[in-house]
């Protein structure tokens, strides 16, 4: 059975669910909550609209999921603990920078957010994989994403994109991701890859590692890297 609940005294962002009767009901404001809880944590800030958008968008995922398998986890709280808020924790570290690709995107578990977050910044979204191509696409145009550029296509073939970040997460070593990656980056434009704690940061020509960061995610015990590296030529 299926309800619509009245808005009013109720918090905005549960405007944007169809609630439903027992445990679907209860999931959805669970994944309601963490993504509050983790906007919280991260202290970024956000309306109404912003908050509905990231719940639409995982939720959508869910709904995507029962058909085809676009990521690992398949569990709503696991996407938004270990997933979702891997891009709350990049969205910190890319202020002020205006574009941005997400290199190898996927389901757009980065990119999406951060153009939810973002709605002025260009964000290219890169995968080679149709699929999740084709649901990213979909939710771009389900949440007015207007910003976000879907690409599908591999790195090294399509042409240089000229953004002043890199955002590269499980997409492969870091002289890879600096390799085929680096030709869209601007020079003096950044990298940002998300690595795994016993992962070691290498050296390539003509980028220098700046910055070399341990995190761990409020609702997950792994820990992660974060090497952020700037073109230098």
């Amino acid at each position: 059975m299926r309800c619509y609940i009245g808005f009013q005294g109720m918090h905005p962002l549960k405007a944007f669910a169809l609630v439903e009767y027992g445990a679907a009901g209860v999931a959805m404001e669970r994944l309601q909550g963490l993504i509050e809880e983790g906007l919280a944590f991260f202290g970024i800030g956000y309306d109404p609209t912003t908050a509905g958008r990231l719940f639409s968008y995982v939720e959508e995922l869910g709904r995507w999921m029962r058909t085809m398998n676009l990521v690992g986890l398949k569990e709503g709280g696991q996407i938004v603990g270990d997933l979702v808020y891997d891009a709350f924790f990049l969205h910190t570290r890319v202020a002020g920078l205006n574009s941005l690709l997400d290199l190898g995107s996927g389901a757009g578990i980065v990119s999406v957010p951060l153009a939810i977050l973002n709605p002025d910044k260009q964000i290219f979204s890169l995968d080679k994989a149709l699929k999740k191509i084709l649901f990213q696409r979909h939710v771009k145009r389900l949440l007015g994403l207007a910003r976000l550029e879907i690409v599908h296509g591999r790195v090294e073939e399509i042409p240089p994109l000229g953004v002043e970040a890199l955002i590269a997460k499980a997409f492969g070593s870091a002289p890879a991701v600096l390799v085929k990656g680096g030709r869209h980056l601007r020079e003096g434009g950044s990298a940002f890859l998300v690595k795994g704690k016993g992962e070691e940061a290498s050296t390539q020509a003509g980028f220098l590692l700046e910055k070399m960061e341990r995190y761990r995610l409020p609702k997950s015990d792994k820990a992660y890297q974060l090497f952020v590296y700037k073109k230098v030529s």
